[in-house]
């Protein structure tokens, strides 16, 4: 498996025909484009921005379709004053519509025709303004023949021989589109575009039709893939942007501090957590010889693995290729690999990828606070568990942060309201964190028809930060602090306040 790539942008993509907002997933052929909403293209712009994009895709469809339109360079005037970056094609056939471009503001443009008729002109514009200027625009047919204005096949020039070309002419950055001969986008075209990421060295931006949250993430999982373009999905409702944005920001920031976070993993705190909740599981579940059992968000299977060296069968659910790259590495090292099976997709789409009463047990492990939409996660997760089948939720407690509150960063007056407080930030990732009470989540879970077994705290004194980092040498003391936290784990008042939280519970 390969790491992901670091840098990713989501980019809403306007059409415009005439001043408005037009789709391009439908024909288009017609003498009327057909509208998106009330085609008011600004208000689009301004509503994507306040959604947090960085970046806008914008194509004029009529200098695309029609080389003897006009640019209507007013209109772009106006969405490059906006405090977003704009990323401007079509039908760009010119050094002088170059010019004009950046001179309008435009911060990246795009060349398709241009780069195979005059690549003299392009390479003079790269000298004149800088190559990171640039974007080569490959809109391709499903046979990967490059297509120009008119959506006829330019000379039957194959994309990737053109993104070769262009990648030693200096251009660095390509926008990879599949369209059908009507001029419809069918959607991605992923296979071809990390071919071309792979083989041309260029960074890729994946175009067509980006249909959910989970065409994000896969794109994301692809190496020199550094973004997506997103229009109708977007426009109808089916993904929200700030939905999609915040997911991969997540996403960055988690792959970042994956190395801090595999540090962790040695820390004497982090192999007692380990061993405290399997223990707790134990006494609900008394053998794993024999069971399927899902992983939801485990990534490198840490929480899991011992259950395959006990003969169950694992499923681990990941988004992270880094991380499951780790847990197949583990897994071959200590021979499990014939019982433990990775899947690089978004926990929500779990309840796509097993059937109903598939796996007798669930674990999801310090999974779920770290996205607010933690109720979607957690009907999803449970759908493919068999009826019968155990649930084990960790999760961090609410109850526990008052008293690792930094007082000398805050003011006596802002301290009591920090009590009221939901989330914070996490020790190891740059994301911030939900907290749970064990009551607030037997509720929910006995709402959704799961009866409750047990909860557990997990680190319950309050020293737990000041273990060592390392557990080298340190098995009597490690062996001492679990039966001294198993005790209190499972009693009031000590359960109440400890840094995570446990709960075993049965679907009924």
């Amino acid at each position: 498996m390969t790491q992901p790539a670091r840098n990713f942008d989501i980019l809403p993509a306007l059409h415009l025909s005439q001043g408005r907002l037009v789709d391009l997933t439908v024909d288009t052929s017609g003498d009327e484009p057909v509208l998106v909403g009330d085609g008011d293209q600004l208000s689009a712009a301004r509503d994507a921005i306040e959604h947090g994009a960085q970046w806008l895709h914008v194509v004029n469809v009529d200098t695309s379709f029609d080389p003897s339109a006009s640019h209507d360079w007013a209109l772009l005037e106006q969405l490059c004053q906006l405090p977003v970056k704009v990323q401007y094609g079509g039908g760009i056939g010119s050094a002088a519509n170059i010019d004009k471009a950046i001179s309008t503001g435009v911060s990246r443009v795009l060349l398709n025709t241009l780069v195979i008729k005059s690549p003299e002109v392009v390479s003079a514009a790269i000298i004149k303004h800088g190559r990171e200027r640039f974007a080569l625009a490959i809109t391709a047919s499903s046979e990967g023949v490059v297509v120009g204005q008119d959506w006829d096949a330019v000379g039957g020039l194959d994309a990737l021989t053109l993104a070769v070309q262009m990648h030693q002419l200096g251009i660095t950055t390509l926008v990879h589109t599949r369209l059908e001969p009507d001029g419809t986008m069918s959607g991605t075209d992923l296979d071809n575009s990390c071919e071309l990421a792979e083989l041309s060295g260029m960074d890729v931006i994946v175009g067509g039709e980006i249909r959910n949250l989970q065409d994000v993430v896969t794109c994301y999982n692809h190496p020199g893939i550094t973004g997506v373009l997103i229009g109708k999905a977007l426009q109808s409702g089916k993904l929200g942007l700030g939905e999609a944005l915040l997911e991969t920001r997540a996403t960055l920031a988690f792959e970042s501090g994956i190395p801090r976070w595999k540090e962790e993993q040695n820390s004497l705190r982090v192999l007692l957590r380990r061993r405290l909740s399997g223990a707790y599981l134990m006494r609900h579940c008394s053998e794993f010889d024999g069971l399927r059992v899902l992983d939801a968000g485990g990534g490198n299977g840490l929480a899991s693995l011992p259950m395959a060296a006990a003969g169950a069968s694992i499923d681990v659910v990941d988004r992270s290729m880094a991380m499951l790259h780790d847990l197949e590495t583990t897994a071959i090292e200590r021979e499990l690999q014939h019982r433990v099976t990775g899947h690089a997709q978004d926990i929500r789409s779990i309840h796509e990828l097993f059937a109903p009463d598939t796996f007798d047990l669930l674990i999801c492990h310090n999974v779920i606070q770290y996205n607010p939409a933690w109720q979607e996660l957690l009907v999803s997760m449970s759908a493919p568990l068999k009826t019968g089948g155990l649930l084990s939720l960790v999760v961090r407690n609410w109850y526990a942060e008052p008293y690792r509150i930094n007082v000398e960063t805050h003011t006596a007056q802002e301290l009591p309201a920090l009590l009221e407080r939901t989330r914070g930030p996490s020790r190891v990732f740059d994301a911030d964190v939900l907290f749970f009470s064990a009551a607030f989540l037997q509720e929910w879970l006995q709402k959704q028809d799961f009866e409750v077994l047990g909860d557990y705290g997990l680190l319950c004194r309050p020293d737990e930060a000041s273990l060592p980092d390392s557990a080298g040498g340190e098995q009597i003391l490690l062996e001492k602090l679990q039966t001294l936290e198993t005790a209190m784990g499972e009693r009031l008042p000590y359960k109440q306040t400890a840094r995570y939280l446990q709960i075993v519970a049965r679907k009924r």
